[in-house]
């Protein structure tokens, strides 16, 4: 969708490129800093709420199989003082003051939430009905409401997602328009078989600090080191993430930003500190990322425990993941992110059944590329 890259070494150069980065960047020596509120930036133009689209896709790596597809559609809040500032339903403003770490009295806090779809298949798309073994159809469709709150330093994030696993998630009909009615793929035939129906209920925690950084972020160069640990708990997944990057540009805002997000699982976030007025409205910005997975469950993978759907593929229980990102903002309106993302093998290839001359084989790793949308307002 986004671009197809070619080549066996494509995540080894990834990695290179993301830990050359990240020696470069640590010949900077973090000063330690005051943090005020008049740092944060509330009152300027350039804060604002978001709408972001993002769609993830893995035909950037020239396949279709494995996770092949997600959205969402996000509204992201302008940041605030305190969560006593923000205006939202008082349940919604209780969960930011009373959770464990976001109601601290140094950052600034915001909220986000928004729908989206994710999507797994098998590699032949021909077979109406997946080998044993095989990766079976599945779909969900979800909501997710996400509390943040934030300064230079760190970012706290508390993430609360509910939805359907099964045909309500609609992939099916996603998919087949997709690949059927705009003639966009080869038509899928084993739908029919997907995962049985189920709610979702999946719960997350993200904590993010700023290992070192260079500290002209208005209208000058400027980088960041970031580490990320981040928690999952649920039937759409249960495990744990540490995310270790760099980011690097011309007038970024500071605050951090990691990976993209898909649906249910993915954090929805806005963890960037509005730039000041005197702010050029233009900003160029790099991202280079490597994270570790531990997966301890996934109704995608492992079967159900909710219904008889006992279905279980041969997987990794960690993996390994490369990003290459860019953004361009336009902060008065809109900003374009674009982002590679390359895993290690997840699924077992040895355990995945062979398929006949021709059709492909089902996908050992959940790379995909994406690309985000913001709509400033």
């Amino acid at each position: 969708m986004i671009m197809t890259l070619q080549g066996s070494n494509r995540f080894s150069i990834i990695l290179k490129l993301v830990c050359k980065a990240l020696i470069a960047n640590y010949i900077f020596i973090l000063v330690p800093r005051t943090v005020f509120a008049d740092d944060f930036n509330t009152q300027s133009f350039y804060n604002k709420g978001i709408l972001r689209f993002e769609i993830d896709n893995d035909t950037v790596w020239n396949k279709d199989s494995d996770f092949t597809n997600g959205w969402s559609l996000q509204y992201h809040t302008v940041r605030y003082d305190s969560w006593a500032d923000l205006q939202a339903p008082e349940w919604l403003t209780w969960v930011g003051k009373h959770f464990p770490s976001l109601d601290d009295d140094n950052s600034i806090v915001g909220y986000s939430h928004g729908i989206g779809q994710n999507m797994i298949t098998p590699g032949d798309l021909t077979n109406f009905k997946p080998m044993e073994g095989d990766l079976p159809y599945a779909g969900t469709l979800t909501y997710s409401l996400n509390w943040q709150s934030y300064n230079q330093r760190t970012a706290r994030s508390f993430q609360v997602s509910s939805g359907i696993l099964g045909a309500e998630s609609l992939a099916a009909d996603f998919q087949n328009y997709v690949h059927d009615d705009l003639s966009l793929g080869e038509d899928p035939k084993g739908w029919e078989t997907q995962r049985k129906t189920e709610p979702i209920l999946n719960i997350a925690y993200g904590y993010i600090r700023c290992l070192a950084d260079v500290e002209s972020y208005t209208n000058d160069w400027s980088g960041q080191v970031f580490l990320a640990p981040m928690v999952y708990f649920g039937n759409l997944i249960t495990g744990v993430d540490l995310a270790l990057g760099v980011r690097f540009g011309w007038n970024i805002q500071e605050g951090f930003r990691i990976f993209p997000a898909p649906p249910g699982y993915g954090f929805f976030l806005n963890t960037l500190i509005p730039k000041p007025e005197i702010a050029s409205p233009h900003g160029l910005e790099l991202i280079l990322s490597c994270k570790a997975l531990g997966m301890i469950y996934s109704v995608f993978f492992d079967g159900s425990i909710i219904t008889d759907d006992d279905r279980e593929v041969d997987r990794e229980t960690f993996a390994f993941a490369g990003m290459l990102g860019l953004n361009y903002h336009f902060y008065k309106l809109f900003s374009i992110r674009i982002a590679i993302l390359h895993e290690t093998d997840m699924l077992v290839e040895d355990s995945l059944p062979t398929v006949p001359p021709g059709r492909e084989k089902t996908g050992t790793d959940n790379s995909y590329g994406a690309l985000m949308i913001d709509f400033h307002f």
